[in-house]
């Protein structure tokens, strides 16, 4: 292949290739028999996970006492394996959704994390392959150092220690906004629910702690702002796992990351990566809006969004 097409495929694939000079909304169309030509077409499936963010103590209280974000609008619980209802103790507590959760954390959180850093996990499968130790992700290109560093995690459950997941992520330095990609260990299901599964699924860690009464039912979509390297981290990582660029418009990203959206918008100003807005899906219609100190949800119809302006200027 000469060195000319590899650029030409190359350019087609990159996620910066836009004109910086246009203001309108360009829809990307790669030509995928192109590039998987050259990159390679085997690619682990990805999927969504959870996210976490760290509030400030204001926040972090009124959202753990406001009772119509705790009864109705979304079930919330201390964490496996009991899921246990939260209490004034709790500093840290998990939305359920019914493939998605939310980890929210307060500025005491148990991993000493700061307010406003935030993190997105996603899921990991290789088609045809079980879980084992030795399981790596397969990407467009494998001579790379995105997603180059791993790390499994052992959690004690049923008095074993059992594996929960392989993570995969990349070098970086200094990051407000963390981003990891795990493939899960169906055994760690049969323990935790003493039943046995076939596979890992995120509706089945779910079952027993999302409430489908309540309004909150999964994510559709997560924006962010990025510094410049968090900006290139993410979407090269995007990028290598074959989500679909779906539009670009002054240089602010839209990708499909598995069933969810992510919207990158990089900037030269800002000292830290934060997530802005979470747009979640409903159960059912409702039009109220909640204010939790930083913290505002606005529902509308059957959608839900969760936007964290405030909370972001306090850590400018």
């Amino acid at each position: 292949m000469s060195a000319q097409k590899i650029s030409f495929i190359l350019g087609l694939f990159f996620f910066f290739s836009c004109s910086e000079k246009s203001k309108k909304t360009k829809t990307i169309t790669v030509d995928y028999d192109k590039v998987d030509t050259f990159f390679g077409a085997d690619v682990s499936q990805i999927l969504f996970d959870h996210l976490y963010i760290v509030l400030d103590s204001v926040s972090y209280a009124k959202l753990t006492q406001n009772t119509f974000f705790k009864d109705t609008y979304v079930a919330i619980d201390k964490g496996f394996p009991n899921f246990e209802t939260i209490d004034e103790k709790t500093a840290s507590c998990y939305a359920r959704g019914h493939k998605h959760y939310i980890e929210i954390l307060g500025p005491n959180n148990q991993y000493q994390e700061p307010v406003g850093k935030s993190g997105i996990g996603f899921s990991l499968y290789n088609k045809g392959e079980h879980f084992h130790l030795g399981v790596k992700p397969k990407l467009k290109k494998n001579e790379t150092t995105y997603l180059s560093i791993s790390e499994t995690v052992d959690v004690p459950l049923d008095q074993h220690e059992i594996t929960w997941f392989k993570a995969f992520y990349s070098p970086s330095k200094n990051t407000n906004l963390n981003t990891w990609y795990a493939f899960y260990n169906p055994t760690f299901l049969d323990s935790l629910h003493q039943l046995k599964h076939q596979g890992y699924t995120r509706e089945a860690f779910l079952q027993k702690s999302y409430k489908k009464e309540c309004l909150f039912k999964d994510i559709k979509r997560i924006s962010m702002d990025c510094t410049i390297d968090d900006y290139n981290r993410i979407a090269q990582e995007m990028r290598y796992l074959g989500c679909n660029l779906l539009n670009v418009e002054n240089k602010v990203l839209t990708i499909a990351s598995g069933d969810v959206l992510i919207r990158i918008r990089p900037s030269e100003t800002i000292e830290y990566s934060r997530i802005t807005e979470i747009q979640c899906r409903l159960n059912a219609l409702d039009n109220s809006v909640i204010q939790l100190g930083n913290l505002t949800i606005t529902n509308k119809g059957k959608e839900s969004l969760w936007n964290f302006d405030n909370l972001n200027k306090t850590i400018n």
